[in-house]
């Protein structure tokens, strides 16, 4: 498996003048977890006071393009690494907000199935289009509790586009 090898905050630098709002999301970081394998999750810190509601959390339409952005940019990433440059689209996708989110968080992204990834390979190589099932999970620390705690779920179908003729 190839590397994720791109300089995360030049990719972020380029997130935000390729698709503008994402300067406006309060995104602090970018980590890859497992960069040598280029399989792992994905990891965004995000601050509260730009997706702030009229309750003082974290406005559900915010988090809901923070998941569908965090995974498109996990599978740019992963295209990337194996010097793939082809379109993606989300062609489906479906959250649920387990919790209010009342300070900053993480959201994490990573495939439903890393096993899925051959095929998408194998799609890729033979110039077809290729779908992914991605799942985001936002992670709060409350004052009062010790542990993060699980606020958010999302998950999504992501298409790369066969090659343009």
């Amino acid at each position: 498996m190839a590397p994720v090898t791109e300089d995360l905050e030049q990719f972020r630098d380029w997130l935000t003048c390729a698709i503008p709002l994402a300067g406006q999301l309060g995104l602090k970081s970018m980590c890859w977890s497992q960069p040598q394998q280029s399989e792992g999750r994905l990891d965004w810190q995000l601050m509260l006071a730009p997706n702030l509601n009229d309750k003082g959390t974290a406005f559900g339409g915010a988090m809901s393009l923070e998941a569908t952005l965090c995974g498109w940019s996990w599978l740019t990433l992963w295209l990337r690494a194996r010097g793939i440059q082809r379109d993606i689209v989300v062609s489906r996708a479906s959250q649920q907000f387990l919790a209010p989110v009342s300070g900053e968080y993480r959201l994490s992204c990573a495939p439903l199935d890393e096993q899925a990834l051959v095929g998408v390979s194998e799609r890729l190589v033979a110039g077809r289009r290729a779908r992914l099932t991605l799942v985001q999970q936002l992670w709060c620390q409350a004052e009062e509790s010790a542990l993060p705690t699980l606020c958010f779920e999302a998950q999504g179908d992501y298409v790369v586009l066969a090659p343009s003729a």
